[in-house]
């Protein structure tokens, strides 16, 4: 099982507009049984850490393309693509293996 964490750089003072399209664009591929449940984050500045960066972390079983054969997202997730890609500047992201206690050894 892993965790996936995608990060995105926004404009200046565009956390909280990015975060909600961020939600609303995961559900979209949620109900569309692309991805896993998942959640958004993001520090506006009323909160200690990074301004300007906002986060959405989900888990799922393998690691695979999003190109992968016969994944089409769906006509409003491409939609609100272009508008988040208009508020941010930049994006990452990470992959970790989640621990559980078939992967536990002698510490």
């Amino acid at each position: 099982m892993y965790e996936l964490r995608r990060t995105y750089v926004t404009l200046p003072g565009k956390e909280r507009q990015v975060a909600s399209i961020l939600q609303r664009m995961g559900q979209i591929l949620v109900d569309a049984g692309v991805r896993n449940p998942f959640h958004v984050s993001f520090s506006g500045g009323t909160t200690p850490g990074d301004k300007q960066l906002v986060r959405m972390t989900w888990t799922s079983d393998s690691i695979e393309s999003t190109y992968r054969g016969g994944r089409e997202n769906p006509a409003e997730y491409t939609a609100m693509m272009a508008l988040r890609n208009e508020l941010t500047t930049d994006t990452w992201i990470e992959f970790n293996e989640l621990m559980n206690d078939d992967k536990l050894v002698d510490a």
